[in-house]
């Protein structure tokens, strides 16, 4: 399946919550570090993430990306590394004092999950959003349970990454330089 990054959503920052620019390229930083690291701790070959900036209907605003070279994971970890860009978000919001129930709200990804069902379905791998566990794949809600834990126990290496992210001068960082910054092994593309 091919992705075009530059069509994804640009993300739009809900009038009700109030950012600065810092506090939205921090909190983009996170997401695409959540992508980022449990995605590499899965296997997949990372070959950049980065925050920018887009222009919509004339204002400024703000996107992600987290791009892979060619690699195979299993399905069910793909759709946990698809949820743990929301996952790192919502943990990292939590943490600077939001509620719970907001950083939620907030956090929220639906183009991760509908590239999800999407990505999967091409596989025969069913992703619901309504809870049930079908026999050939699985439930949105139960790989961001499974997104959650796993950003929890990668939550020093998902620090690393964003604050990094953050002090880049164009906010971008390759997959050598996360690698050498926490550790985990990135993987040659596939074959």
């Amino acid at each position: 399946m091919s992705i075009d990054f530059d069509a994804l959503p640009v993300r739009r920052v809900p009038h009700h919550v109030a950012e600065t620019a810092d506090q939205i390229i921090a909190n983009i930083a996170y997401h695409e570090a959540g992508h980022a690291i449990i995605g590499m701790t899965y296997g997949m070959s990372l070959a950049q993430l980065c925050v920018r900036t887009v222009d919509i209907d004339g204002y400024m605003g703000w996107t992600g990306t987290t791009r892979w070279n060619i690699c195979y994971v299993p399905h069910f970890q793909l759709a946990v590394e698809l949820a743990a860009g929301e996952a790192a978000s919502k943990r990292w919001m939590t943490s600077t004092g939001m509620s719970e129930h907001t950083a939620a709200r907030h956090a929220a990804s639906p183009h991760d999950r509908d590239m999800a069902i999407a990505a999967l379905a091409e596989s025969n791998y069913t992703v619901t959003t309504d809870g049930t566990e079908p026999a050939n794949g699985t439930s949105w809600a139960r790989a961001m349970d499974a997104a959650d834990q796993a950003v929890a126990d990668a939550w020093q290496q998902i620090t690393a990454t964003a604050k990094a992210l953050i002090a880049t001068p164009r906010h971008v960082l390759t997959g050598a330089e996360v690698a050498a910054l926490t550790g985990i092994t990135n993987p040659p593309p596939a074959a």
